[in-house]
């Protein structure tokens, strides 16, 4: 009458006795709650930059938003069902259906491009990540012609930064750790590249800069911080250090941060210190 009984078994919780107007209310407010969580899903799906395809275990599509089916020439009913195969164009399956596998055995996430019309040079860019049962993929549009105008400014900007000279850039998980650098950057502190490779980037600096680095990196990958930079010394040769400069940005992952890039400016008027 006054509140829900809970039933013991040897000392322990087993079961739990209560009214059926209790019951009755509970179901009310959790029918009402998961009403409005779809409400909110659906009014997310429609307003977000691309398309939505939610695809389960076995590759087969369980949800697509209207942007999507747009963009394939589709209907989302026409969708929902068929097997992820059917449902983007047939080039380069193979690809796709290994990052699919990847997403869902690793849980990372995993980006590629598959051609929707070559005399166009149109491209579907998709991005897959885990969902809650199987892989969500975000799909856009992408224009060759924007693609090479990317990949001119990126060719320039490299060679660039070739030319200006110490400045080495890095990437790192959503953990710190490494998981890009270059060759150069690797002779420069003694390691072989492959042990640099998981190892935080924290541990390359000298102990006492490591906690503002520590924070600094903290911040940029929880999203707390667009960019963060700070001057800090490199280990080199073991006790040996160089001075530097070294800035942090995320690296963008759908809707999240899926990591970061660190670009190292090496300090010319420091010398190496013991």
């Amino acid at each position: 009458m006054h509140g829900p009984v809970t039933i013991t078994y040897h000392g322990r919780p087993r079961y739990v006795l209560l009214a059926a107007e209790s019951w009755d209310a509970e179901h009310a407010i959790g029918e009402r709650d998961g009403t409005h969580r779809e409400l909110e899903y659906q009014f997310l799906v429609e307003h977000m930059d691309g398309g939505l395809l939610v695809i389960d275990p076995e590759l087969k599509v369980t949800d697509a938003s209207s942007a999507a089916a747009l963009i394939l020439g589709r209907t989302p009913p026409a969708l929902i069902g068929s097997p992820i195969t059917d449902a983007l164009p047939a080039s380069t399956h193979a690809t796709m259906l290994s990052s699919l596998r990847h997403v869902l055995r690793s849980g990372e996430q995993s980006q590629f491009d598959l051609a929707l019309d070559e005399e166009s040079g149109t491209r579907l860019r998709i991005r897959a990540f885990p969902w809650v049962e199987g892989v969500a993929l975000l799909v856009r549009v992408s224009y060759e012609g924007d693609e090479e105008a990317r990949l001119a400014e990126q060719t320039a900007l490299e060679k660039a930064r070739a030319a200006h000279g110490r400045i080495e850039v890095i990437r790192l998980t959503v953990r710190g750790t490494v998981t890009m650098v270059e060759a150069e950057f690797a002779r420069m502190v003694g390691l072989a590249r492959e042990r640099i490779l998981g190892l935080r980037f924290v541990d390359l600096l000298a102990v006492r800069d490591r906690t503002v680095a520590r924070d600094a990196i903290e911040r940029v990958l929880s999203g707390r911080s667009e960019a963060e930079a700070f001057d800090a010394r490199l280990l080199c040769g073991g006790a040996e250090e160089i001075g530097a400069r070294v800035s942090i940005a995320p690296l963008a992952s759908g809707y999240a941060v899926g990591g970061a890039i660190v670009i190292v400016t090496l300090d010319p008027n420091t010398e190496t210190v013991q």
